[in-house]
Formats: structure tokens, sequence, C-alpha cells
């Protein structure tokens, strides 16, 4: 599978199988909780999936992230 999500993109995915939650996720990145959101939306949107939990799923069964 090609890499569809920027480098943000799969920082935040990547966090987000560590569990972190977005106001968490906002502080380990410096970034906005707001811009969080919209990461989040762009990665659900790219992945054809509507949450974190299939947007993980999505990602390990092709074997996209590291763990």
């Amino acid at each position: 599978m090609e890499n569809i999500l920027n480098p943000k993109e799969e920082a935040i995915l990547q966090l987000m199988l560590q569990g972190k939650q977005n106001k968490e996720i906002a502080t380990q990145l410096y970034i906005s909780l707001d811009t969080v959101k919209k990461h989040n939306t762009n990665i659900f949107k790219k992945l054809g999936v509507r949450n974190r939990n299939k947007a993980i799923i999505r990602m390990l069964k092709n074997k996209y992230l590291s763990i």
C-alpha cells in the first residue's frame, strides 16, 4: 500500500495506536486541538473510515504502521 497519509497524519495515527486522546496528541506534537481534529478528519476520509478504531485496524491490516 502506498503512503496515502502525510507525515503529520502518520504521526497522529501512531499516537492513536498508542491510545492517546486528541488533547494528548496536540500536546505531544505542539499543535492545537482543532488542528488534531482536522487531521483526524483527513485521515478518516483518506482511509474511507468513520472513526479512529477503524483507521487503526485498516492500517494494521495493510501493515502501514510499525508497532
